[in-house]
């Protein structure tokens, strides 16, 4: 088996020095010309880092998997389009087909949202325009805690309308109570059961035990007769009516927390970095594609030359 002999090789590098330099500085000057910002738009890049806060977990998933799907939902990326008019910003037409496709592939591209070993999310917003990339990455957070809230307030509104039927049936109850006990006040006099059984069983016994007039012991006994024929009702009408207050006030001190917590204003992320307006383009990378493309050219020079040597 013969060795590898690159003699041949390095005496034609030598040989055709000149034309492949001259290959190489013509590589470089094009390379260099061509991503410029003429024919590539530089690119910006925009980036927050922000923490879950005040978001229910629904299953096994973290706060900060959760945080990732509100951010992923196709909501906040329709909601990014029609604010910021990416169609027309991104020059795609989606009145064809399949423009929705590539509309929805550009936004993923310059869309970056990852989770970071610390279980926070990083969001990373791509744009020729580095105010537009903050705005986008501003707009997104916004918008999650737009989706975080109005989720939540779907499921609080749920439990207001039950908190509210039961306070209601409630109140119901206890209206009905008071009406008639309201009708026995007015009729009979009633008040106290206790009270006025006590005090009128005394005062109509001294009335019989001294002088009294006879319209004070009539007075009197009429009270005692309704007493005994509606003292039972008043009195268990009244324990009715304290029981269902009771019960009452409790269903409205739950409607009141669960209304409270539909009209509450939370943010569902801290924010830990901030996005700013990046004065630093992050595409494309001119010196990596001169280099590329000088090493790329000057070797294929290389190999042509090569290739007619070795057809001679």
């Amino acid at each position: 088996m013969s060795e590898l002999d690159f003699t041949g090789y390095f005496r034609l590098a030598w040989t055709q020095r000149r034309t492949l330099v001259v290959v190489a500085v013509l590589a470089a000057v094009l390379a260099g010309v061509f991503s410029g910002p003429t024919f590539i738009r530089p690119r910006y890049r925009s980036t927050a880092i922000v923490y879950p806060v005040n978001l229910n977990s629904y299953s096994i998933e973290t706060r900060t998997d959760q945080l990732l799907q509100l951010l992923e939902s196709n909501s906040i990326r329709d909601s990014l389009v029609a604010r910021f008019h990416l169609p027309e910003h991104y020059h795609i037409d989606t009145t064809k087909v399949p423009g929705r496709y590539y509309l929805q592939a550009m936004f993923d591209e310059r869309v970056d949202i990852s989770k970071t070993r610390y279980e926070s999310v990083q969001i990373e917003v791509t744009d020729e325009s580095a105010r537009m990339a903050r705005d986008m990455v501003q707009a997104m957070l916004d918008q999650a805690d737009r989706l975080a809230r109005r989720l939540q307030r779907e499921k609080s509104y749920e439990l207001l309308a039950i908190a509210k039927r039961e306070m209601d049936l409630e109140k119901h109850k206890l209206d009905s109570v008071e009406a008639r006990l309201n009708v026995l006040r007015e009729t009979t006099g009633l008040l106290n059961y206790d009270a006025q059984t006590e005090e009128i069983t005394r005062g109509y016994m001294r009335m019989l035990a001294g002088n009294a007039p006879s319209a004070s012991r009539e007075e009197a006994r009429r009270m005692l007769t309704a007493l005994g024929d509606h003292g039972g009702e008043f009195r268990n009408l009244t324990d009715l009516s304290n029981m269902f207050r009771d019960i009452y006030v409790n269903k409205l001190n739950e409607y009141e927390k669960v209304r409270m917590d539909v009209e509450k204003v939370l943010t569902y992320t801290n924010v830990v970095v901030h996005p700013e307006i990046s004065d630093k383009k992050v595409f494309p990378i001119r010196w990596l594609i001169v280099l590329l493309s000088t090493v790329g050219a000057t070797f294929l020079a290389f190999v042509l030359l090569a290739w007619r040597r070795s057809d001679r």
